[in-house]
């Protein structure tokens, strides 16, 4: 996988981080846009990448590269991604995948279409311990309530506060706690437990109407998952399963799916983890490389169904939530 990479935000740097550890993968290139040159020109050279694009057209033309990762801001992921693909290019794009569940859709018709990879790079579902226990859950009998929690007060939430609006607390690029953080925690449910009956979001939201938090509840027969992202707060984050029998507990933020505590009968049984590196990004990439070279279009075309479905949810619930995007 020889890659070329569009944007130049904090995610870039882990990205770069995890990738470059996996055999099969290079970065070959990073665009961005002129007023940002200097701070490409530094990733660069940082990391021994070999040319810095500032015209996104001029890199998909670039017969080095056969894909792109889209880093961008949230509401033009549907528009770089697309462009890519009409390109020729795969595409690793960052999650949220879309604004919407529609374009979304059009994407993976176009990918298909053109015989294309297409992934959405969260972390969740190639995770050894979201795996688990999605394959485990029957050890804790029928599920009774789900409550996933991921609170990381923000490093942009001071300027916020004094009304210096970065895009991840700014409508115009669909930012905010759900998108942001409740995403994982929406990715994991779904790819557990199905897709819910109902969802509704109810959000704290700021001066300009973007959620700060917010809770969703997603309606299952006979149970309801409860899922919470703040970025306007600290807290513990993890995800516990309580069934008849007793529970599991994912320990830590949804998107490093790092620990996995099982209890019955008031006691702790098991203590997992099957995580395999030290880097929380690296699974997703030796998935993305295995799928690439083995022409594995079958287990890319099915990650997507998921991520529509997910897509679909997160457009439901922030409709719900009546945020200004």
């Amino acid at each position: 996988m020889k890659i070329g990479i569009a944007g130049n935000g904090k995610i870039v740097g882990e990205m770069i981080g995890a990738a470059t550890t996996v055999e099969g993968i290079t970065i070959e290139a990073i665009c961005a846009r002129e007023k940002s040159r200097a701070k490409a020109e530094k990733i660069a050279d940082e990391y021994g990448i070999a040319k810095v694009y500032t015209d996104y057209s001029k890199m998909l033309a670039d017969s080095d590269i056969d894909f792109i990762y889209v880093a961008v801001a949230n509401n033009v992921h549907y528009q770089y991604t697309k462009q890519a693909l009409l390109a020729g290019k795969n595409v690793i794009c960052e999650k949220p995948f879309t604004v919407n569940a529609q374009e979304t859709e059009e994407l993976v018709q176009i990918a298909k279409e053109k015989n294309l990879f297409l992934f959405e790079a969260i972390t969740v579902i190639y995770s050894p311990n979201y795996q688990y226990i999605k394959d485990n859950l029957s050890e804790i009998g029928a599920l009774h309530y789900v409550h996933a929690n991921y609170a990381q007060y923000s490093s942009r939430y001071d300027k916020y506060l004094n009304k210096e609006v970065a895009p991840a607390f700014n409508p115009e690029n669909a930012g905010g706690a759900l998108y942001d953080l409740n995403i994982y925690n929406l990715h994991f449910i779904i790819g557990a437990l199905g897709m819910p009956k109902d969802v509704v979001y109810r959000a704290n939201t700021g001066f300009n109407g973007i959620d700060t938090s917010g809770t969703a509840l997603l309606d299952y027969d006979g149970f309801m998952a409860v899922c919470s992202a703040a970025k306007d707060s600290e807290s513990v984050s993890g995800i516990v399963f309580q069934g008849e029998k007793g529970y599991m507990r994912l320990e830590g933020p949804t998107n490093a799916c790092a620990l996995i505590r099982i209890n019955k009968n008031g006691q702790t049984e098991k203590i997992v983890s099957r995580e395999r590196y030290n880097h929380r990004m690296v699974d997703e990439f030796v998935a993305f490389e295995k799928m690439f070279t083995e022409k594995d279009y079958t287990a890319c075309y099915e990650n997507l169904e998921h991520s529509v479905k997910v897509m679909q949810v997160l457009e439901q619930a922030r409709k719900s939530g009546k945020l200004p995007f």
